[in-house]
Formats: structure tokens, sequence, C-alpha cells
């Protein structure tokens, strides 16, 4: 018998005792014994179970810019959660939280409320969660984000934007930042290194985070030579972050495989980045300072994994006095 808990309640009954997940893209329809592209949910008689509810798949301690969020609550430490499952098969061929250990003493187990008491004993800010793709665990993230906030955490997450529409709002009012993994922006990209069924919806996610529910967002993309890095594909990104999310959105760009080649593109992504009028482009190398855009005072170093506050007040740059958008408060 299925405990209550375990199963999903974002979803909709259909006929012939059938059930639409609504946790991500796929939004597969399932009959009872049939599973799901995530293979973590699971159709049953009244609905759909959840193999991986509170089953943690990692935990840490340790500052929030480990997960490239450098603008959000910078200088905190964090408490990092995980689950099990991906929405995309890409993923579940190369992650590592891809399908649950067979042994059931492995499944290591967290309510929401423990975990979320767990960051106030350890004196962490904030909570987020960042192994594994929430989408695929949307019930337990909801329930951790939410009891997180009710003790003043901040929250956040790192994602591929795998969300259904209703499955964000059903988190928004929760969430205070986002780590968005877009790896791509183009059809032919998303085919291979995303795998999703419809990739603009990223993007339609992004945009709803930040505008309707007030949440941080900052972009990561890994370059891939001769995937991802063709000019005009760059050039339609950084345009899409510039116009949509704003100048001051920082943009990380990582090397996705090793290589000069790949190493030559993320170079030239970063110089068009600049070039198009982005404002704040991260890399791979150590020690990056955030640089305020109006009067180049510098506002945060990053030295030795060790991260400074050195010119802001609040969120206001102490030399021009302009504001940066660097999130520091919970309130939205």
């Amino acid at each position: 018998m299925t405990d209550a808990h375990d199963l999903a309640d974002l979803v909709i009954a259909r006929e012939e005792k059938r059930t639409t997940c609504q946790a991500c893209q796929w939004r597969c329809t399932l009959a009872p014994g049939e599973t799901g592209r995530c293979q973590m949910r699971v159709g049953v008689k009244g609905g759909i179970a959840m193999l991986n509810y509170e089953r943690i798949a990692g935990a840490a301690l340790g500052p929030i810019e480990d997960y490239r969020l450098w603008h959000f609550f910078p200088d905190t430490m964090t408490l990092a959660l995980g689950g099990w499952g991906y929405a995309t098969l890409v993923d579940q061929e190369r992650g590592l939280y891809s399908a649950l250990p067979e042994d059931p003493a492995q499944q290591r187990r967290l309510d929401p409320e423990r975990a979320a008491n767990v960051a106030l004993e350890r004196l962490c800010r904030g909570v987020i969660w960042a192994f594994g793709e929430p989408a695929v665990n949307l019930e337990y993230v909801r329930n951790l984000l939410q009891l997180c906030r009710a003790t003043s955490r901040y929250t956040a997450m790192v994602t591929t934007g795998a969300f259904t529409i209703e499955a964000l709002d059903a988190l928004g009012h929760y969430l205070d930042g986002m780590s968005l993994d877009l790896r791509g922006f183009s059809d032919a990209s998303y085919a291979r290194l995303g795998g999703l069924p419809a990739w603009r919806e990223v993007l339609d996610i992004a945009e709803r985070a930040q505008q309707r529910w007030q949440c941080h967002l900052e972009i990561t993309t890994r370059i891939h030579h001769g995937v991802n890095d063709n000019p005009d594909e760059l050039a339609a990104l950084i345009d899409w972050i510039r116009d949509t999310l704003g100048a001051s959105t920082p943009w990380h760009i990582l090397p996705g495989d090793t290589g000069s080649a790949t190493a030559a593109s993320t170079m030239r992504a970063r110089r068009l980045g600049h070039e198009r009028g982005l404002c704040h482009i991260y890399g791979v190398e150590p020690d990056q300072e955030t640089l305020c855009p109006h009067c180049a005072q510098t506002l945060i170093t990053r030295t030795n994994d060790s991260t400074r506050i050195v010119g802001l007040e609040g969120t206001a740059c102490t030399g021009c006095g302009q504001e940066t958008g660097i999130r520091r408060s919970i309130f939205k």
C-alpha cells in the first residue's frame, strides 16, 4: 500500500484509471504499473506514486557560490540537498543521481521538516536543492522550501528548467534564487545536450520565475565545441538574457568538455557576451571579482575560495550609489 505522502499531488485524473503528471515538461500519462520518463514516478491505483520522495541523494554544507549563484546572498553558508532522478534522457545516461540504489539501506530518507531544522541547527543562511533535477522531486522540494522560508532561510535551486508552469507556480511563493543550466539556444543543441521536448519552455520558466515570482536568476552555459558554440546561436542566447532577464543577470560560461577548441570557444563566448552588453560574465578561472557596471568599483572579491563583500551598502555600490541587483534579502 502506498503512503499518502508518497503520492504526487500535481496531477490530472484521466479516464480508464490513467493519471497525468504535471511536474515536468514530459507530462507523462500513466496507467497503474507504468513508469514515467524520469523513472521515479509510477502509476498506481488512485494516482502516481513517487519512488524518490524523501530519498536524499546528497547533502553538503558550504558556500552558496559553489552552486554558481554569485550575486545571491554572497558570502553565506547554505545547506545543499539533492534527490534522485532527472527529467532528460541525456542526464539519466550521464548523471550521478539517475537511479535509486538497489540496496534499500542506501536509500537515505530525510523528511522536509528535519531538513529545515538541520539548516537552522548548522546556522546556515539558506537551503539550496543542488543535486538531481528539482522538477522530478517537486512535492518534496515544495514542502522543503515552504518550511525553510517559514524559518527565514533563503531558498534556491539548481535546475535545467524542466518544470511546467504549474509546477513553478507551486514553488514560486517560496523560491528566492535559481541557478539555471541553459544548455544552448537551438533545437539542435538541445537535441544533443538537453533532451527536453520543448526547450523554449525553459525560457518561459526563467522569465516567469523572475517577473512573476521575483526570483533571482543566474544562467550557466557549458560550451561544447561544435554543438552549442555557433556565434549566431550564442548571440541569440546572449540577447535573450539581456533583453528578457536584464543586462545585469550573471552569465557563467564553463567548458563542457576538454580540449583547446572548447577553451577557444569559451573565450569567444565570453567576449561576445561583453560586446553584446552583458555586465557580469564569469568563467571557470578562480579569484574572479564582481565589479560595478557603472563605475567599475570592486563590489565582491573571491580569493582562495573566500568571498568578501567590499563595495556594497545594502545592494547599492558604495562608489556611485547605483543599485546592483545583488540579492541580499528574502523579502521580495
